[in-house]
């Protein structure tokens, strides 16, 4: 027999050994998936035995963890902004960092009475939906060239009750919509063609590859929409980007090329470039 409590120490010192960077929250989140206790749980019933069936399926997760399958995907969620979406192969598992475009639209949606905004490659819908869940009157559109993605996203709206104040669309950028809006947001993908040799594994080989690869230079989704994003956006409307951490000043460049101002680059708490705001004053 093996209580919750040893178990937690074999999986600590797994991961510690195999080189995991955070060996006591992988083990915890592991855990989790395969007792269905809270983290608050493994702890009060610690001296608690597993049963055969845990234990397979802890094997099973270990196993995963160990060949570089991140836990979100083994646990088949990720929280977010205080909510937890679904997350699999098919969609880019949002980011803490992300957290930052919600912040910044919902700073701007705050002045609003109703407004309707745009999310371009959606993915899980974690931006979007976070976003109409923290607000009662904002209405929504997502687009993502990915089907699988948008189902996704599908469910993580009805699992949240927001799915009557956004419509999915699936197609590249602003084909397959109409009409301006207060807002549009998107974490493009970014990445190098360089640096995409040189993703960590359980990034690489997890995360889908639409959702990453940028471009030889990584601008290629933010050139696609800066070109057109005037087209779509009310008078004194907002584009805001996630970017890249070094990506600041050459993103400004193009929005300033296209007659955008305002331009605004925020870093995270690691002190990087990490989002960027604009208006399209003309």
């Amino acid at each position: 027999m093996m209580t919750i409590t040893d178990a937690k120490r074999g999986l600590i010192k797994q991961f510690r050994d195999a080189g995991l960077v955070a060996p006591d929250l992988d083990a915890r989140a592991i855990l989790v998936a395969a007792t269905g206790f809270t983290p608050t749980e493994i702890i009060t019933r610690g001296g608690e035995d597993l049963s055969g069936d845990t234990i397979c399926l802890l094997e099973d997760y270990t196993a995963r963890r160990l060949t570089g399958e991140p836990v979100d995907h083994i646990q088949g969620f990720r929280e977010f902004y205080g909510r937890r979406f679904k997350v699999n192969n098919d969609v880019l598992s949002p980011r803490p960092e992300t957290e930052m475009l919600v912040d910044k639209a919902l700073e701007i949606l705050k002045f609003k009475d109703a407004a309707h905004i745009l999310d371009l490659g959606t993915g899980s819908g974690a931006i979007i939906l976070s976003i109409l869940a923290e607000t009662n009157a904002i209405t929504g559109e997502a687009v993502d060239l990915s089907a699988a993605a948008l189902k996704i996203a599908k469910e993580n709206a009805d699992a949240h009750d927001i799915s009557g104040r956004v419509t999915f669309h699936q197609g590249s950028w602003f084909t397959p919509v109409s009409g301006c809006f207060d807002i549009i947001l998107s974490n493009p993908p970014y990445i190098t063609a360089t640096a995409m040799e040189n993703l960590e594994k359980e990034v690489k080989g997890f995360d889908p590859d639409l959702a990453l690869r940028g471009g030889t230079d990584g601008l290629d989704a933010y050139r696609a929409i800066i070109s057109k994003a005037a087209n779509y956006l009310v008078p004194h409307g907002t584009l805001l980007f996630e970017i890249g951490y070094d990506q600041g000043e050459t993103v400004s460049h193009l929005l300033e090329e296209a007659g955008f101002s305002d331009i605004f680059v925020h870093q995270d708490l690691s002190a990087h470039d990490r989002m960027i705001k604009a208006v399209f004053n003309l």
